[in-house]
């Protein structure tokens, strides 16, 4: 059975028309870059957001990132491609299995068809859904806060969309393989792993490489060893090493620009995620980048 849905207006009722205004909406968000921490309360508990942050459509509609919020409500979530660009995701709670595709505004909710105002779509990297569908379809209780509501950042779906879409076309090879990459943040760390349900470091590589058609060996260190060509200052699609050994490459990530690499770390996240070349454990580890495209 839904759990009873009770909606507590904090800010007052100009707040109130955030969370369930839900119009037509693109596929992409852009406009911006503040702080990535966010909180919401959720089942009256607060739920702190770092790095991929729900966000307000316009200062209006409150979206999700879907895997952050899947796992702060202790559901399940798993994923399988339908082909290069888009994915199926689906998402379990107690009494509750709602399946998603990326590429659709229909979503299926314990095997019956459920029409959303839009698709999923893509916030830096990230797939995002309305609050209000889980709100509505799973039986979330949400409050709203004042006190968290300048946590939340505004975007504008329309601001550069004409410069984005026209430039869609264009997106080289380096821009297609690290979008795939971005796509599988906060898939978990699992050793041996070459697959969306848990990756190692390598084998996050081979996949997302593999689907661009762009083989590599298995290990980190027999990809150092025979694939690419040194580089002295890595650039986007390059390949950055380390070794916490000294004789051996033990890590592998794909580096993405502003001196940032995305990679399936084994450390304190677990999982798919962005660090910093300028990190303490990246400087002492660092070895060298490579590049294959």
């Amino acid at each position: 059975m839904k759990t009873a849905i009770k909606t507590v207006l904090l800010a007052g009722a100009v707040f109130g028309c955030m969370l369930f205004t839900d119009g037509a909406l693109g596929t992409k968000a852009y406009a911006y870059d503040g702080d990535k921490k966010a909180s919401i309360t959720i089942n009256g508990q607060q739920l702190t957001f770092t790095n991929t942050v729900p966000v307000l459509e316009d200062g209006e509609t409150m979206y999700v990132p879907v895997r952050d919020f899947v796992n702060k409500m202790g559901w399940t979530m798993s994923t399988s491609d339908i082909n290069s660009n888009h994915m199926k995701i689906i998402v379990k709670s107690a009494d509750t299995t709602v399946e998603f595709r990326t590429d659709s505004a229909t979503v299926k909710v314990n095997g019956k068809s459920v029409k959303m105002s839009d698709k999923p779509w893509i916030y830096k990297n990230t797939t995002y859904i309305p609050l209000r569908f889980f709100v509505d379809e799973m039986g979330v209780k949400f409050t709203w806060d004042a006190k968290y509501l300048k946590t939340l950042p505004s975007v504008d779906r329309n601001k550069k969309e004409v410069s984005i879409q026209s430039s869609k076309q264009d997106l080289n090879k380096v821009d297609a393989v690290i979008n795939t990459a971005y796509s599988y943040m906060g898939v978990p760390y699992v050793w041996g792993g070459t697959t969306p349900a848990g990756f190692d470091c390598s084998g996050f590589l081979n996949y997302v490489f593999g689907k661009h058609n762009v083989d590599l060996p298995r290990t980190a260190h027999d990809i150092y060893k025979n694939a690419g060509v040194d580089v002295k200052n890595p650039q986007k699609g390059d390949l950055v090493f380390f070794s916490s050994s000294g004789s051996r490459i033990t890590h592998i990530g794909i580096y993405v620009g502003d001196n940032q690499y995305i990679h399936a770390s084994s450390g304190k996240v677990k999982g798919v995620t962005v660090s910093s070349l300028g990190s303490s454990w990246s400087k002492q580890t660092y070895v060298g980048a490579k590049r294959v495209l």
